[in-house]
């Protein structure tokens, strides 16, 4: 998560981007230690958030990690289960420029 929080928050969020670090079902004590080790500074919600629910639906696979990537127009532009900066980061940037 520092590699989304440097490559992507901080590099796009005043362009409109927004991160969102889902984790279904964390100990809100272990969470908040997690967020203040690794400094970061978007927003994370657990299991019991509508955002959960959607990036998590039954029976698509093992979700941890998976990359939601919606556009500009609220649509799906992405789902992957595998994280990689480098992939991430161009489709933002392709993103922006629509």
């Amino acid at each position: 998560m520092p590699d989304l929080e440097a490559s992507i928050w901080q590099q796009y969020k005043d362009q409109g981007v927004i991160v969102y670090a889902l984790h279904p079902g964390e100990d809100p004590s272990l969470l908040a230690a997690f967020v203040a080790q690794t400094g970061i500074t978007f927003p994370v919600v657990d299991s019991h958030d509508t955002l959960s629910r959607f990036a998590y639906p039954p029976g698509v696979g093992y979700p941890y990690p998976r990359d939601v990537v919606i556009g500009k127009d609220l649509t799906i532009r992405s789902i992957k289960n595998s994280f990689n900066i480098d992939d991430l980061d161009a489709l933002v940037q392709t993103l922006l420029a629509e």
